[in-house]
């Protein structure tokens, strides 16, 4: 990402009225996935994937702003337990629904936001942060190993769309090596 680009967009924590805007980024994102699900889950999924506000008790929604619009997100559990993503053991953190809008992908805002995550997690003291991801999101699955992210077969399962999630788990104690 160049330097000009990486100045104009801010991390922040997403603001409960945002969380429309929030929803239409990770439906936008998610959208390219229509032919990879079910047909008969497919609409369920979407239409949950896109509902934030619920997620505002239990994670800190976190979006990437350029010129006063969300472009991107990602929502980090402090406690992965939350997250309703598979039975992360106590004391882990969890990530999931990153997303960046089709038109703003190649600018590295998905490591940014990952990168937050993991710094969001040091700083809660948990000593894991851990994900869900599947072999269609191809893109964001190198990312992960990339950044050091190992699979744990462990923590895989099958949600209601029937779409195997696999589990990745990255220790965030000392310094990052990415």
């Amino acid at each position: 990402m160049s330097d000009e680009i990486a100045t104009q967009v801010t991390i922040r924590d997403a603001r409960a009225d945002e969380a429309e805007a929030v929803g239409a980024v990770i439906r936008a994102a998610y959208a390219q996935f229509v032919t990879d699900y079910p047909a008969e889950s497919w609409q369920r999924f979407y239409e949950m994937v896109g509902r934030v506000d619920a997620h505002f008790d239990k994670a800190e929604v976190v979006v990437a702003v350029q010129a006063g619009r969300v472009i991107a997100t990602v929502s980090f559990y402090p406690d992965g337990s939350q997250s309703a993503q598979g039975e992360w053991p106590a004391g882990w953190a969890g990530m999931l629904r990153l997303a960046v809008l089709p038109e703003a992908r190649g600018l590295g805002l998905g490591r940014r936001l990952t990168e937050e995550c993991i710094r969001r997690c040091r700083e809660a003291g948990s000593p894991v942060l851990a994900l869900h991801t599947t072999d269609f999101m191809a893109v964001a699955k190198s990312m992960y190993e990339r950044m050091g992210f190992v699979r744990d077969e462990s923590f895989d399962f099958v949600p209601r769309s029937g779409i195997y999630a696999y589990g990745y788990r990255l220790a965030v104690e000392g310094p990052a090596s990415w």
